[in-house]
């Protein structure tokens, strides 16, 4: 792994940035604690420095300044770090142990001339204009001062170093990750299509992006995979009609007698054209549906006005093949979607039992509200459809046995099946004991409750 490659990857710019700002917290964080502690010990220190102040102007008041000697010769012997200093106001120094100084009324910093020692002390005139000044020793100050800001040095210093080799170490997982995606997205692009990202199992937003990308690549190899079937079922599937068409029109080129015959022959071929041309209508059909293009003109869908429609179409056409046709649904019923789609998916279901069973088969149209969602049922008692083969059917020009002898192309339930994914809708065959169940559930679209039903 390339050093250029890890100080470029965006894991590490993001993991600077955020040991900038951690970096601007602890400076913000030192400044408070700074100012906090110190000014805490500093007020200590100036808050005992005027209660002195006032103990002593007490006992002058009370005997003068003979009174103040003595609580200063008294506490010279009982304390340390402690400085006091009186003198009158011709500059003899009466009691402490400190020189004599310039007067200066208020706060004061000077060093010992015995110890060094950093004093803060505070000076103030008495009535008789005599001079007192009562000190602390500040070193323990200055020492709390230096190790807060020690402190804060060699945190910021480890927390720097330790945020960097976090840096790294993000930024090196990261490459790994991606890493193995890059490796894997080249056997793919070389032709591996069976190849995929692989997981390690944390469920970060690596695994998360890595399952996305994988059902993707398992749908594009779906979608060749059905480009390929559909590419041979074509080739398989038209070449029939194609040589029919060829056969009869050389045998009506060779032993046609007459004008008539010639008629004949053009007629039946114009037939296979129409037929061939329907295949190829159908299949563009299905594959701009699966290209979801048509999704952009969804609109609200009365779907009980479409069944409603749909059975008075269907209607005499079941009565003139002795299928009787039955209704029962719910009014009110409202999906979103495309309702020429929408229609012809139902009316394929309905053509596909009536044109797959026998005379007398009963066939029924429901709809229904179950569950916070519509549920379209057409449902027969014909011969059905094998369990193996259920799946098999959605496939485009796939058609059971027994149906190869009737008309159509096979692309019926293909059709049904790609305007339900652009639905999404759910679509289920079963058993209806006997005959086919063919189930269809939408979401629901319509906020007005169901009013009424409808049986015929």
């Amino acid at each position: 792994m390339r050093r250029i490659d890890l100080f470029r990857t965006a894991s590490f710019r993001i993991a600077l940035f955020y040991v900038g700002l951690f970096s601007v917290s602890v400076c913000v964080l030192f400044v408070v604690i700074y100012l906090a502690t110190t000014g805490y010990t500093a007020r200590q220190l100036a808050s005992r420095v005027e209660r002195d102040l006032a103990t002593f102007t007490t006992g002058y008041r009370a005997g003068g300044r003979n009174s103040v000697m003595t609580q200063i010769a008294w506490r010279l012997d009982v304390g340390q770090g402690v400085y006091y200093l009186l003198e009158t106001a011709d500059g003899q120094v009466l009691a402490g142990n400190l020189s004599s100084r310039p007067l200066k009324v208020g706060w004061l910093d000077f060093p010992a001339a015995a110890t060094g020692d950093h004093i803060r002390a505070k000076g103030m005139l008495l009535p008789d204009h005599s001079y007192l000044l009562v000190g602390l020793d500040a070193t323990r100050l200055d020492d709390l001062d230096d190790r807060v800001v020690q402190a804060f040095l060699w945190g910021t210093i480890a927390t720097l170093i330790l945020a960097i080799i976090g840096a790294v170490l993000m930024s090196v997982v990261s490459l790994r990750r991606i890493e193995a995606i890059r490796c894997a997205t080249e056997e793919i692009m070389a032709g591996n299509l069976t190849r995929r990202i692989p997981l390690a199992g944390s469920r970060d937003e690596f695994d998360r992006l890595a399952t996305q990308v994988n059902l993707m690549l398992d749908r594009i190899v779906s979608l060749m995979g059905g480009l390929q079937q559909v590419s041979n079922d074509i080739a398989h599937d038209l070449k029939t009609p194609l040589t029919r068409m060829r056969q009869r029109l050389e045998l009506a080129r060779c032993r046609a007698a007459c004008v008539t015959e010639y008629e004949a022959a053009v007629d039946q071929a114009i037939v296979e054209c129409d037929v061939t041309l329907k295949t190829f209508d159908a299949l563009l059909r299905i594959a701009q549906i699966e290209a979801g293009t048509r999704r952009s003109g969804f609109q609200p869908v009365d779907l009980s006005a479409v069944v409603e429609t749909i059975y008075a179409a269907y209607q005499p056409v079941a009565e003139e093949s002795d299928h009787p046709f039955a209704l029962e649904q719910v009014s009110g019923a409202a999906i979103r979607g495309d309702p020429e789609l929408v229609t012809q998916m139902i009316s394929n279901l309905v053509e596909n039992a009536l044109k797959h069973t026998p005379s007398g088969s009963r066939i029924r149209l429901t709809l229904d509200g179950q569950g916070g969602q519509w549920l379209l049922v057409v449902a027969d008692n014909g011969p059905g459809i094998p369990e193996a083969d259920r799946e098999k059917v959605f496939q485009r020009f796939y058609r059971l046995d027994r149906s190869r002898t009737t008309g159509g192309s096979g692309l019926g339930l293909s059709l049904v099946a790609a305007v339900a994914q652009l639905h999404g809708a759910i679509i289920r065959l079963s058993d209806n004991n006997p005959g086919l169940r063919v189930e269809i559930a939408f979401a629901d679209d319509a906020s007005a409750p169901t009013v009424g039903s409808v049986r015929r």
